[in-house]
């Protein structure tokens, strides 16, 4: 393993002026592109940082801010080491399945296969072993039947990977939750690359748990990072790059493909992008391996300009070096072999050919791991992806290219934040690989390059609570305390803390009076459906609902309750995946879904048992100014049919008429639903039906 510790070697320093191009570069800029160019090898020594950490949590709570790249794995890896070492166990918890999946191959190569264990709700492996990989959501789903009595969380330390999706509006309650009921004997470390206010959760946490909690900052970035603007057919620094008068974007349509790749029918390059590179990605290629600034990360904002842009770049001829394609084909080869799936995905061909790539949810998750094998292992030289690929998943590149200021939220495009700039970034410059890395900021007409050149000196953004109340919460919760002992438990929250910080709102107390308020409104509305009696206890359906850890409890339970789930394993796949579909902003008409004519008669009538059997319970959370999930997707339901009765991924994709990725997503989605049911008792034939469904869509490519 090696170290680059600041040791700058470069090599024969670029040429001023790129492939084609007039125009000089600053002199900064000259000096900088000399910087490019390979560190020494060195015997790996740890940071002071990493041995101060790594000290701290053998006896401490610990939090570790340091930036991407710093060696926070390393700190992990001694820690687990430690546990094993002394006949402990350990939890590793991801926020992703892919993380996690990843996680637990390198762990089992570093600590041995028996050594780990897998629980992502996708896959249980090795269980008992002393160090268990798996999701946040797992994880705190061991914790509710902690609090109530039904088994003990069996590990003496917890590791928080991510820790900043604390504060993910969607994520971030389940995250708190852990953190708020893991046992006070239990050991914690977070680990994360942007917490801005690590000492101000560390006192939260330091109050709750009633003892210190360390604070670790990491030092400088191991590769130094530049900013650079590309400016017609010339770089220049970020810094030195002055914006024209007018306003440097639109908030208009989007129409087209828009911004990096939009004025093209076929998704060519702005005319704000180099002359060299101007309609043709792959002359923005050029572009870049004419300074020397491959491998790079082009940030692009949906999925079809990720895609576009990697067959628009595969149009020509040779790009990379004889040696890098073959070894790049026989890994492929090799790759392909252990995968089937793969065989015959057309994207495949396009990363062969030419060594560039999209990656983004909608490919298959397959597809996607080579992808990042190819990156680590330098045999591939652009990835053309969506901004998620800049949380979480770890292939560097020498540059990323950011050539817009904004990103979609799943609502509407709104403004980078400093703390999705630092994620984007992070992954420009390789340790061991790279003395410098690059951050090339592209002016169009959705790049507010004012903007960028604050965000660039500006901090992560502070982690701030997410918390809501929830009904599985309000279940479990009332499964383990009595209603007035809840009270207690919310003021211990983050929300509450940061709040009081506040001067404005008062002691811990008032802080969170609104959370409490919330709690006795689902509690109430549990009282209304008869989960939960006069005194505040759960009843026996109420107990029932405590085992469905999903967004929409009351529905599962409902679906359950009224009959409406079948009982043969193919249609009742089927008919939890019209429940399954993504959040869509229209309002629900329930009652009209299975009724299409499109729908075959025999799914029809279970969809027509399904929505007789939830529709009463829906209308009461609407009329109560509840969630709902959205309309029952009978595309969803015909395409998991196709799937659980034994036919083709490529047939099942296209009857729901979205990316391969996206059917993946589903029935994963499902597979969680049906794992939750196959864990229930007293459900009779529901049960033995939903651990044979599980087999029959667990099969290649789902896993």
């Amino acid at each position: 393993m090696t170290r680059n510790r600041k040791h700058r070697h470069p090599q024969a320093p670029p040429t001023a002026a790129g492939p084609g191009t007039r125009t000089a570069q600053p002199a900064r800029v000259t000096e900088l592109l000399g910087l490019i160019g390979t560190p020494p090898e060195l015997p790996f020594a740890p940071d002071p940082f990493q041995l101060l950490a790594a000290e701290l949590v053998a006896s401490h709570d610990t939090i570790v801010s340091a930036p991407t790249g710093s060696g926070k794995t390393w700190i992990a890896k001694t820690a687990l080491a430690r546990e094993l070492a002394a006949g402990a166990r350990a939890w590793y918890a991801s926020p992703l399945k892919a993380l996690s999946n990843s996680k637990f191959l390198e762990f089992g190569r570093d600590f041995g296969q028996d050594c780990v264990g897998l629980l992502t709700g996708d896959h249980k492996i090795n269980t008992q072993a002393p160090i268990i990989v798996g999701t946040t959501e797992i994880l705190r789903n061991q914790l509710y039947d902690a609090l109530a009595g039904l088994c003990d969380v069996e590990c003496d330390l917890v590791v928080l990977d991510e820790a900043h999706y604390l504060g993910d509006p969607e994520r971030g309650v389940v995250w708190e939750e852990v953190l708020i009921y893991m046992p006070r004997r239990i050991r914690f470390l977070l680990l994360s690359a942007t917490i801005d206010n690590a000492q101000d959760l560390a006192d939260w946490l330091g109050h709750n748990r009633q003892r210190e909690v360390k604070v670790v900052q990491g030092g400088e970035r191991p590769v130094p990072l530049e900013p650079l603007a590309l400016d017609f057919d010339s770089l220049t620094t970020l810094a030195q790059y002055r914006p024209p008068s007018r306003k440097s974007r639109g908030r208009g349509s989007r129409r087209g493909v828009g911004g990096f790749l939009n004025r093209h029918p076929e998704g060519g390059l702005s005319s704000h992008y180099p002359r060299e590179a101007k309609g043709n990605p792959e002359g923005s290629l050029d572009f870049l391996r004419g300074y020397n600034l491959l491998p790079a990360i082009f940030f692009l904002k949906s999925r079809r300009e990720c895609d576009l842009a990697a067959r628009n770049a595969v149009s020509g001829g040779s790009f990379d070096g004889w040696d890098k394609r073959r070894a790049r084909g026989e890994f492929i080869d090799s790759y392909v072999a252990d995968c089937p799936a793969l065989l015959d995905y057309q994207p495949v061909d396009q990363v062969r050919q030419k060594g560039v790539a999209a990656h983004h949810a909608g490919h298959l998750p397959q597809f996607k791991m080579l992808v990042e094998e190819l990156m680590t292992r330098n045999l591939i030289s652009a990835i053309f992806a969506t901004s998620t690929v800049a949380a979480g998943v770890n292939f560097p590149a020498r540059s990323v290219v950011i050539p817009q200021s904004d990103r979609f939220n799943g609502q509407e495009f709104s403004d980078l934040t400093a703390t999705d700039l630092w994620q984007m970034t992070g992954r420009a410059g390789r340790r061991g690989l790279d003395n410098i890395g690059f951050a090339i900021i592209v002016p169009g007409p959705y790049m507010d390059m004012r903007l960028m050149q604050g965000l660039f000196n500006s901090p992560p953004d502070p982690v701030l609570s997410s918390l809501r109340v929830n009904f599985a919460m309000v279940l479990n919760l009332l499964n383990a305390y009595e209603p007035r002992e809840v009270k207690d438990l919310l003021a211990k929250s983050l929300a509450a803390w940061q709040m009081v910080k506040r001067p404005t709102k008062g002691n811990l107390a008032s802080a969170s009076r609104d959370m409490w308020e919330d709690f006795k409104r689902h509690q109430a509305f549990l009282k209304t459906v008869r989960l939960v009696d006069h005194l505040g206890h759960l009843t026996a359906d109420g107990l029932t609902a405590t085992g469905l850890r999903l967004e929409h409890p009351l529905v599962m339970h409902a679906a359950i309750k009224e009959g409406g789930l079948p009982e043969d394993p193919v249609f009742l796949s089927a008919v939890l995946a019209s429940l399954t579909e993504e959040k869509r902003p229209q309002k629900p008409r329930y009652g009209h879904a299975a009724n299409r004519s499109q729908i075959p008669g025999f799914l029809r009538a279970h969809l027509l048992r399904l929505e007789r059997a939830v529709g009463p319970m829906i209308r009461l959370l609407e009329s109560h100014s509840f969630d709902v999930p959205g309309p029952l997707s009978t595309r969803a339901t015909r395409a998991v049919h196709c799937w659980a009765s034994g036919g083709s991924f490529s047939h099942a994709a296209s009857i729901l008429e979205r990316d391969p990725g996206d059917l993946v997503r589903l029935i994963l989605l499902v597979g969680e639903q049906l794992h939750q049911l196959s864990g229930l008792k007293n459900l009779g034939p529901i049960t033995e039906a939903a651990q044979k469904a599980k087999d029959l869509i667990y099969r290649e490519p789902v896993v």
